[in-house]
């Protein structure tokens, strides 16, 4: 890494010329992905990303009047967004002018390409239902949803990944399967992985490390990379027991659990669960085990990795919910509701921590679960603006020269 080029990007820096400034970073990143190490460009990433998210997101008239007192509000809007959303220092930034994001062509040779969690499929909605159509009309670009099963381990959705990769099978932005005879296989990508989607993504680049020349970038997004502890708990309460098998039982199991999930969802692909397999694969001494035994080949890929988190409180949870929350406090009060901090990073000299965000794990990717499927819990609406931070992904990746 050029010391003496980082300097010159600390210049202009300082004297706040941040469009030369991100010009001069794609340059950087173009000749060498390694300037990712770099404690200024870690830096400079993050900052960029939640300026883009903010001035994104006050066009989200929801968000909006979620974050606006309900007496009188004299904050700007991208203020009130600001200390609505964001959590720490980050939650001042509004206050940074940076130039507006450039408009794009099409984007032609990488593709969106997302793995969602798990109960994918199961729950009332589908993650960034909304934002994903309005995110591929908006900036010209193709997205591609793995069609990962819901409730199997990271071995076992391999072959989705792959399909989805080498073939172009699965779901596209609006959620829809795609048909083998429409299926095109996409080129090079960009990841994000949501929840185990993130586990599934990491499984996938140490099993086929072919795929990885092909693969510009990678964002975990609320992700579970070191697992979760509630994970712990699940697994420890089933691992020696003989689950049951029919449809009717897994689905009382499940709601039990979650109350929310859609049993139609069980219906599709019925066959493949294995639950054991997909909680052991959320499970901290399982996440450990596997960083231990591959980090080194990950590192090696010298892949940008970008780490966006969630942080709530037991208030701002539905209320099935609260009893994770509170255990996860025990580890991190910054939980957001399923994953605490430190095991929703990949923690790797690649990696860039881009945003914490005051949402839970469902809110910073669901939209609105529909008012029958509440449960008189009033935190279900979900008014975090994805919309803005899924555009901020794409346009901060472009201007990072990582996608084109």
């Amino acid at each position: 890494m050029d010391a003496e080029r980082i300097e010159h990007l600390k210049e202009l820096d300082a004297k706040k010329d941040y469009t030369e400034l991100i010009k001069e970073v794609a340059k950087a990143v173009k000749e060498d992905k390694r300037i990712f190490t770099s404690d200024f460009i870690k830096q400079w990433c993050a900052r960029r990303y939640r300026n883009i998210f903010l001035s994104e997101a006050v066009n989200d008239q929801v968000a909006l009047k979620a974050a606006t007192k309900l007496f009188k509000d004299n904050r700007s809007d991208k203020q009130k967004i600001a200390e609505r959303y964001m959590k720490g220092d980050e939650l001042r930034e509004w206050q940074e002018e940076m130039p507006a994001s450039e408009a794009l062509d099409k984007i032609e040779n990488t593709t969106l390409f997302f793995a969602p969690g798990m109960l994918t499929g199961m729950l009332p909605v589908r993650a960034f239902q909304t934002p994903f159509p309005q995110v591929a009309r908006k900036k010209n670009i193709r997205i591609l949803q793995a069609d990962v099963h819901p409730m199997r381990g990271c071995e076992a959705n391999l072959d989705d990944l792959v399909a989805a990769l080498e073939k172009g099978y699965g779901h596209d932005e609006k959620g829809e399967l795609i048909s083998k005879e429409d299926a095109v296989p996409p080129g090079d990508v960009f990841m994000i992985g949501y929840s185990k989607g993130a586990p599934d993504i990491m499984n996938l680049l140490v099993k086929r490390p072919d795929l990885a020349k092909r693969i510009r970038c990678f964002f975990s997004w609320a992700g579970a990379p070191g697992g979760s502890y509630l994970g712990d708990d699940i697994y420890e309460s089933i691992k020696d027991k003989d689950l049951p098998t029919s449809e009717d039982i897994v689905a009382s199991l499940l709601l039990a659990v979650f109350p929310v999930i859609n049993e139609k969802g069980l219906l599709r692909r019925f066959d493949e669960f294995d639950i054991k397999a997909a909680i052991k694969d959320i499970a901290i001494e399982n996440r450990e085990a596997f960083w231990e035994e591959h980090k080194e080949t990950l590192m090696a890929m010298d892949i940008p990795v970008f780490n966006i988190t969630g942080s709530t409180t037991v208030l701002d949870v539905p209320y099935f919910q609260v009893q994770g929350v509170l255990t996860l406090n025990r580890y991190d009060a910054n939980n957001d509701m399923q994953v605490t901090q430190a095991k929703s990073k990949l923690n790797m000299p690649m990696a860039t921590d881009l945003a914490m965000f005051n949402a839970h794990h469902w809110d910073m990717s669901y939209d609105p679960f529909p008012k029958t499927m509440r449960f008189g819990s009033k935190h279900l609406d979900h008014p975090f603006p994805k919309e803005a931070a899924m555009m901020a992904i794409v346009q901060v990746a472009v201007e990072l020269g990582l996608i084109d």
